[in-house]
């Protein structure tokens, strides 16, 4: 048998008494090709990969989407190939009984990063992304060894992910190019493996939900938990189906997994579900931010007009949106920053201005504007982040204009007291979270990808020293 799809590569064996051909297809397979010794018939000895019911399946599927290339190594005893997920396979050939064993190789984002934010407790990172996907980055850790792995892939969306914030362990928010968020909850299976491979222990495993699955057509992970009971209509029976064949393929594997999962399990077992959607904006989301303490969520969208341009506040207690809206901005905000006791909530975008709000004291829910500083820049703020606290209530931004400047929060106003000129456009910047041998750390990322260390003395504020992270 053929393959069903468009063939991307071909490549003979090297180093074989006997000719085998391999072939890499867009139907999720690889074909080794060799002839009939008595006829001469080539036929397909060995198929590896996924055999997908879908012509051309997409990864907004959860499928692979085809391979793009199918490679040999030099003696001919191994194999690769890299798919449209950004995920390389391998496998070995086991002469002993003639099978070829997929082994671990590496995982990654095929399009731009566009945010990455640690869990609460700081045991794994999420990163999400123009190619639609959301993923879950840890430790793997094994006997003394150990080294980062994509774990999970919580989320396989139909629109590009823009944004991500981490409300606890078990719990993310992401915002995509649509006008609504979307909230994201931990299933028992990842929480199972991330305890076994990574050593960390889930808070509440027996209020996890089950794992999930995208519908036919859908953009929302459904949660795929097996009820033998609740077959009341035909809507429930699918999905009480589809839930039971997925469980038990997923614990099959699940039964036996001693390594980080490879591309077939990441694409299919690993989905979070989808527990609420966020409602409010008018355009594509562009930023989003949880407070320290997890009680409350910030959200921005695209905007080119001040109905727009304003930040909406959710409870994530029952997900409430707490009117009115914050208004400071005229057009796209690019960043949101809760300070590091949420007293403040800090705002940066397009029309180069920030804005400070501070927490009501006597309703906490609530935030009011302090400050705004219309021409912070003279281009567009792109990030910003605050300083520690024991160094005062002082936050930075950058900004395309080639600087990043440093703004200190005083009774009656906001003071720009330091800047720090850049080689190029500001477009990213994060502070340690504690001083560093009592000075403040401020890491920048340019638009020609370098990336610069400052450190400063946090009483004169003089810049101690700074240099560029090299490949080194």
């Amino acid at each position: 048998m053929g393959h069903d799809d468009w063939i991307y590569s071909i490549s003979w064996q090297p180093s074989s008494d006997r000719l085998a051909l391999l072939s890499a297809s867009a139907d999720n397979s690889l074909a080794i090709w060799q002839s009939e010794e008595s006829s001469g018939v080539w036929y397909s000895t060995t198929r590896l990969g996924e055999i997908s019911t879908q012509k051309g399946s997409t990864t907004a599927t959860g499928s692979t989407g085809g391979f793009w290339v199918g490679l040999w190594s030099p003696n001919g005893d191994s194999l690769v190939s890299l798919g449209r997920t950004g995920s390389w396979r391998m496998w070995d050939h086991d002469k002993g009984n003639g099978r070829w064993i997929q082994r671990l190789a590496i995982s990654g984002h095929t399009k731009s990063v566009n945010d990455v934010v640690w869990s609460k407790d700081g045991s794994y990172l999420l990163s999400t992304s123009s190619d639609q996907t959301t993923r879950l980055h840890a430790t793997w850790r094994h006997g003394l060894d150990q080294s980062w792995h994509e774990m999970a892939r919580p989320q396989i969306h139909g629109y590009d992910i823009n944004c991500i914030a981490s409300v606890s362990q078990s719990q993310f928010v992401s915002g995509a190019d649509e006008k609504l968020l979307r909230v994201f909850d931990e299933p028992r299976d990842t929480a199972e493996l991330l305890a076994k491979l990574s050593k960390i222990e889930p808070l509440t495993q027996n209020e996890l939900p089950g794992s999930a699955t995208i519908p036919v057509l859908g953009l929302s992970n459904k949660s795929m938990d097996y009820d033998p009971n609740n077959e009341s209509d035909t809507d429930s029976h699918t999905l009480n189906e589809a839930g039971r064949e997925q469980q038990e393929a997923g614990d099959g594997e699940k039964a036996h997994l001693q390594v980080p999962p490879f591309e077939n399990r990441l694409g299919r077992h690993t989905l979070w579900p989808e527990s609420e959607k966020l409602y409010g904006h008018g355009y594509e989301i562009s930023a989003v931010a949880a407070s320290h303490d997890g009680s409350l969520l910030a959200t921005a969208c695209k905007a080119s007009a001040l109905d727009h341009a304003v930040i909406r506040l959710y409870t994530t207690k029952d997900w409430r949106e707490l009117k009115p809206a914050l208004k400071a901005h005229s057009s796209t905000i690019h960043a949101l920053s809760f300070s590091e006791d949420d007293s403040y909530l800090l705002s940066v975008g397009r029309d180069r201005q920030w804005a400070v709000f501070e927490r009501d004291g006597l309703q906490e829910e609530n935030y009011f504007l302090k400050s705004a500083n219309l021409h912070a820049h003279k281009r567009q703020i792109l990030a910003t982040s605050w300083i520690p606290i024991e160094a005062g209530r002082i936050f930075v931004t950058a900004s395309r204009d080639m600087s990043v400047k440093l703004w200190q929060i005083k009774a009656v106003a906001v003071e720009c007291f330091m800047i720090i000129k850049t080689s190029s456009a500001a477009a990213a910047i994060d502070v340690a979270p504690i001083l560093v041998n009592g000075d403040v750390l401020i890491s920048v990322g340019l638009e020609t990808g370098i990336v610069k260390l400052f450190l400063l003395d946090p009483h004169s504020w003089a810049v101690k020293s700074s240099h560029a992270l090299d490949d080194t």
